[in-house]
């Protein structure tokens, strides 16, 4: 079945406080795909947040991460499939 995924991106490095700016609305679509049987479940993310730590990984100091994939977090979903 072919979804649209919306997720939050950075647009370069983050030096300072975090603005509205430093971030991008996008979305993209891609397969989903879960195999009867396979345990796996599909989660639909309800809030994003930054937390403090993550604040440093997004400076521009921190050159060995890419700017998009710094965010690492959990955060709050729903299942909205499993098998």
């Amino acid at each position: 079945m072919e979804m649209l995924n919306k997720y939050i991106a950075t647009r370069t490095h983050v030096d300072g406080a975090p603005q509205e700016s430093d971030f991008e609305l996008k979305t993209e679509k891609f397969l989903l795909s879960v195999e009867a049987g396979s345990n796996d479940v599909v989660v639909k993310t309800l809030y994003v947040s930054i937390d403090p730590y993550q604040i440093n990984r997004m400076k521009s100091f921190s050159s060995s991460q890419k700017a998009s994939s710094f965010a690492v977090g959990i955060t709050p979903g729903e299942v909205s499939h499993f098998t």
